[in-house]
């Protein structure tokens, strides 16, 4: 929704910001390789569409039994309210995270067993598949973020800190990816925590 591209306003205006600025680098930064580099592949966005597909009916396929999509919305829901705000309030901001994310699907898989294969059937392999490369990569990232992302965005990594401008421009831009491609950007306010 709106709220999910909103939160990327400040991210994208101060990398084309930098971009238009750093005398450094002069025009390199304007490139089309650079600047694509400011809207990269966000594994968590990406992972989303399955939350759409599992819960629709194509021309061509049998439709799920009547309660499916019911069945699957409070399941799911009521998963989420049970691990709390930690896990609800991101997602219902638009906000996919990996271990919230593994977490609800871990609890799903415990509680109603039965249902996975249903799930699989209405989706098909192929779509799981596809999803479980995105679901991975949410779970590197997070792990990228954690370990040296969150030191880049700081300035306080030495050896991105000692690259040429262009090169400390284009960590910075994989460092963004990470966190904002694990959903790591959203921060719990702190009176929820």
């Amino acid at each position: 929704g709106f709220g999910a591209l909103t939160r990327h306003l400040g991210r994208l205006s101060t990398a084309v910001g930098e971009a238009l600025t750093d005398e450094e680098a002069g025009d390199a930064l304007l490139s089309k390789k650079a600047l694509s580099s400011i809207n990269p592949y966000m594994p968590n966005l990406s992972a989303t569409w399955m939350f759409q597909r599992s819960m629709s009916a194509r021309v061509d396929e049998t439709k799920p039994s009547k309660d499916f999509v019911n069945r699957l919305l409070r399941s799911n829901f009521d998963i989420m309210n049970d691990l709390g705000t930690p896990v609800m309030r991101p997602f219902l901001q638009d906000v996919v995270q990996f271990t919230a994310l593994a977490k609800t699907l871990g609890v799903a898989t415990i509680r109603d067993p039965l249902f996975i294969p249903q799930i699989i059937g209405h989706v098909g392999v192929p779509a799981i598949a596809e999803w479980v490369l995105h679901f991975s990569a949410m779970g590197l990232y997070t792990v990228l973020h954690n370990a040296i992302g969150q030191k880049i965005l700081d300035g306080e990594d030495e050896w991105v800190n000692s690259l040429p401008a262009k090169d400390r421009w284009s960590w910075k831009r994989k460092a963004e990816a990470w966190k904002f491609g694990s959903g790591l950007d959203y921060e719990l306010p702190s009176h929820l925590r």
